[in-house]
């Protein structure tokens, strides 16, 4: 059974695994393909929804006008809405405006595990919000993974 979907990809309706969206800074040459760590170590216990596409293209419009965007925010709200889990990676060198969209959309889901780095931007509000919200906050994507893997 194929354990790793990448957007675009179809995403099983039902799986006997548990499924996890791995949600963070993609930013490309700021954050490290730390996506990639995550399906190498959960892979075994989890279905993986990795919206770090194979093929992207930067020249892409950023507009609902443009398929091949529209079809990826799609595909990644769809993968959100259905996941068990929600990791949430942010990276300290990183802006990451998307995650931050989407962790304040799920941040009541009761489905979200977050990793905030030091020194990124919006710590602060990030660990206000995870408070009010009893987020599990991790302090290293290792750390989290453990938690996981238990």
């Amino acid at each position: 059974m194929k354990k790793i979907f990448k957007a675009p990809e179809e995403i099983p309706l039902q799986s006997e695994f548990k499924t996890i969206f791995l949600a963070g800074s993609i930013e490309m040459d700021k954050a490290i393909d730390w996506q990639k760590h995550c399906e190498e170590l959960l892979k075994d216990k989890f279905i993986i929804f990795n919206p770090r596409r194979s093929q992207w293209d930067s020249s892409w419009s950023q507009t609902i006008e443009n398929d091949n965007f529209k079809k990826q925010v799609d595909w990644e709200l769809n993968a959100l809405e259905k996941a068990d889990i929600i990791i949430m990676y942010f990276a300290k060198d990183t802006m990451s405006p998307i995650s931050l969209l989407e962790f304040g959309l799920y941040a009541q889901s009761n489905k979200m595990k977050v990793v905030v780095e030091e020194n990124f931007w919006r710590k602060g509000n990030i660990d206000i919000v995870c408070n009010r919200y009893s987020i599990e906050q991790f302090k290293t994507l290792e750390e989290l993974i453990q938690n996981l893997l238990k």
